[in-house]
């Protein structure tokens, strides 16, 4: 009898404190530790030419169910020291789904960018010469997604090198011929639309599927060529799983107009030179909240860009030297239209936000018809104009807000 009234107040004892505490369990085995794997760090790894020493290196990640590469949380930096550099990303301990955006990295040297795949504990080894494209240097990594990384890369860049060279020699003209510039600009997205779904329908479904998906979406979209958005639908009617939770694929329908909200008739309008400018709720990297609005008394110039747009790189040190020129009567501000921060540095003087859901609203607003593209807003808050590329931008900035010194332009655009 005294040994039943003993266990018995043992079990009392037992279950009074689990009830103080009713979100624990009562107490058990430990759980299963193989879900609790300790992950050895990633390491980076360069072996560069053409970059002279100290010049900055980061590697940006995705913290788990986030959508952007960069802020100061998630972005790991190093110096070049004799041509090299090494940066470690650790792990302490978590619960490992292949899913998560833990395999997913960015290294970028000056503005130039390439996505690196790798799992815990790989060494990664980058080499060559950093470029705007993922041409001339590449990632040894021991995940898949970066070997079909650059058999995306390479395809586009065979499919597209005829008619970039052309591009280049017109910006490399005495007199640059601006409409034939623009015009071969188009002409180059058609081809690497046409040509990526020809190459995307003998492809799988993941992640690098994904981001190219979202790339010729937006391109179909800027073309306004029904007959590509109706094939990229289909591949993605045919391709991406129904139930598919993907940013880029989210954005992909965005483009597509399939997603859209309804708008009012006054929000469909394209605004008219003089028009009185259309306000829009903007974000900036912090997730602070902005308008044009309180830009009211200045100049404002808007950059519509775009993820992994080489040209609108390109214009970032002359909307710098702009900004920081003529500050005390212009404001600059780059708009990303793909809910995504573009591929750089975030060290620019001048303001860089995004639209976020509304992207399409702001596009269709102020006619914006591919990346880069740049509005200039009088400081009564009409519109003056909206121009394609850096170079016609400009001349129209010439026009409207202040003569530039030629000479220097001129040199600034010869180092793009």
């Amino acid at each position: 009898m005294k040994k039943l009234v003993i266990l018995s107040l043992f079990l009392l004892t037992i279950q009074c404190s689990w009830a103080q505490h009713p979100g624990m369990p009562m107490k058990m085995p430990v759980a299963d530790k193989s879900k609790e794997i300790p992950m050895k760090p990633i390491v980076v790894e360069g072996e560069l030419s053409g970059v002279p020493d100290g010049t900055r290196v980061s590697l940006a990640f995705r913290i788990k169910k986030t959508k952007a590469f960069y802020n100061a949380n998630n972005t790991l930096v190093d110096t070049i020291r004799n041509g090299k550099f090494h940066i470690e990303k650790k792990f302490v301990y978590k619960d490992f789904d292949e899913n998560d955006d833990n395999v997913e990295y960015m290294v970028n040297i000056e503005g130039k960018g390439m996505f690196v795949y790798a799992y815990p504990g790989a060494k990664v080894k980058v080499t060559g010469t950093p470029a705007l494209n993922a041409i001339s240097w590449r990632a040894e990594s021991n995940h898949p997604l970066q070997k079909e990384f650059f058999e995306y890369a390479d395809y586009e860049h065979e499919k597209l090198s005829a008619i970039r060279k052309r591009i280049q020699e017109e910006y490399e003209a005495d007199e640059v011929d601006d409409d034939m510039v623009e015009k071969l600009e188009r002409a180059k997205d058609s081809i690497q639309v046409v040509s990526m779904l020809d190459f995307m329908k003998n492809k799988e479904y993941n992640s690098v599927f994904a981001m190219n998906l979202n790339s010729i979406s937006f391109l179909a979209k800027q073309l306004d060529n029904s007959q590509l958005k109706d094939r990229v639908r289909s591949l993605i009617m045919e391709k991406v799983p129904a139930d598919c939770d993907n940013q880029d694929i989210d954005l992909a329908k965005a483009f597509l107009s399939m997603d859209e909200p309804q708008r009012t008739v006054e929000e469909t309008k394209e605004l008219k030179f003089g028009d009185k400018m259309r306000d829009f709720t903007l974000y900036d990297r912090k997730g602070n909240e902005h308008k044009l609005s309180e830009f009211k008394g200045k100049y404002i110039i808007l950059e519509f860009t775009s993820k992994g747009c080489g040209p609108c790189l390109e214009a970032i040190p002359v909307l710098d030297w702009l900004y920081k020129r003529y500050k005390d009567k212009i404001e600059v501000v780059a708009i990303s239209v793909d809910d995504s921060w573009m591929e750089g540095n975030n060290n620019k003087s001048f303001h860089e936000w995004t639209a976020q859901q509304y992207a399409s609203d702001m596009s269709i607003a102020y006619g914006i018809k591919g990346t880069p593209n740049f509005v200039i807003i009088h400081p009564n808050g009409n519109l003056l104009n909206v121009s394609a590329g850096l170079s016609r931008f400009l001349k129209e900035f010439n026009d409207y807000v202040q003569e530039l010194p030629r000479e220097e332009i001129k040199k600034m655009l010869a180092k793009k």
